[in-house]
């Protein structure tokens, strides 16, 4: 059985790479939305809007940071968005606003994404976790947040590509208040390898704070792979990707999307020693014909780059 279970790993790794991945997966919608994804929008209007490093996944590309390590310092994410009003229908919408840090996969790793989010209609939100940790999912009718770990891994049982995931507690916001995120590393345990921590929370409310640590990829489900996955400094784990997207199914008209844009402030740091370049180029990757409007501006000094977004209703 071992090795039947290595050779569908190299028969189906074709996904699994150093560089960042990032397929859009239909897993993340509940069952009865998820053939959305392929509906034609409005004409001349897209729900949804991303901004990411120019050459990066969504365009194609390969541009990513170094993780970074112990040595040379951790790369951390930092992001503030602002919380925007509701749309004026609720009625067939999804929302998942966020910020994201995601990178390769490895091994029966399909998928791996870091997406605190803000949610709001039929939605992934919810977890089983251990030891299985399937998606759930419900239907809200007013903003909650957390913080959120999505994967995918190849199910050789099945002989398909499965979704799980991880969550923090969910806690409500309101229009008008500002959500952070924060993706930091530190040191693991000795022989263990880093550890991510993933945060969401509103500023200046400390009982509103959704923490998730993550101490292995997958959130230790491939620990026992015949090509275990096990530690955050492995290869295809050493490059990290950064996107932040408006991602809204059932947006069919203006009525059906936030009646107010939104601003965000992204912040990525570089570890004390760390020297890689800054990538200062940042578009508007997805959304293309969207309802919405956005500018862009980059800046940075030796330690930190600011990613500004602003985006506006047309």
């Amino acid at each position: 059985m071992r090795i039947l279970h290595l050779i569908i790993i190299v028969l189906t790794q074709v996904e699994s790479f150093h560089d960042c991945v990032q397929p859009r997966s239909v897993n993340r919608l509940p069952s009865g939305r998820r053939s959305d994804v392929n509906l034609a929008p409005p004409s001349g209007c897209n729900g949804g809007l991303c901004v990411g490093m120019r050459g990066g996944p969504h365009e194609g590309g390969a541009s990513s940071y170094p993780a970074g390590n112990s040595s040379v310092g951790f790369t951390y994410v930092h992001s503030t968005m602002s919380v925007p009003n509701y749309p004026k229908k609720q009625d067939g919408i999804t929302y998942f606003l966020w910020t994201d840090v995601f990178m390769g996969d490895e091994s029966f790793g399909r998928m791996n994404q870091f997406v605190p989010q803000l949610l709001l209609g039929n939605v992934l939100s919810g977890s089983t976790g251990p030891p299985d940790y399937n998606p759930t999912y419900s239907t809200i009718d007013s903003y909650f947040f957390g913080a959120h770990y999505f994967f995918e891994l190849f199910d050789v049982t099945v002989n398909d590509t499965v979704a799980k995931a991880a969550y923090g507690p969910l806690y409500p916001t309101s229009p008008g208040e500002t959500l952070y995120t924060s993706f930091d590393q530190s040191i693991g345990s000795p022989g263990e390898g880093p550890v991510w921590t993933l945060t969401m929370g509103v500023v200046g409310d400390s009982s509103r704070i959704s923490t998730l640590v993550v101490n292995k990829p997958y959130m230790g489900l491939g620990v026992d792979w015949p090509i275990p996955s096990s530690r955050w400094d492995e290869l295809n784990y050493t490059n990290i990707c950064i996107n932040a997207c408006y991602e809204i199914y059932g947006g069919i008209d203006s009525d059906h999307l936030p009646s107010s844009g939104g601003n965000y402030d992204i912040i990525i740091g570089r570890g004390r020693n760390s020297t890689f370049p800054w990538i200062g180029q940042w578009d508007q990757d997805e959304g293309k014909d969207s309802c919405f409007s956005s500018t862009i501006a980059e800046e940075n000094n030796s330690f930190e780059q600011h990613v500004f977004w602003n985006i506006s209703t047309q």
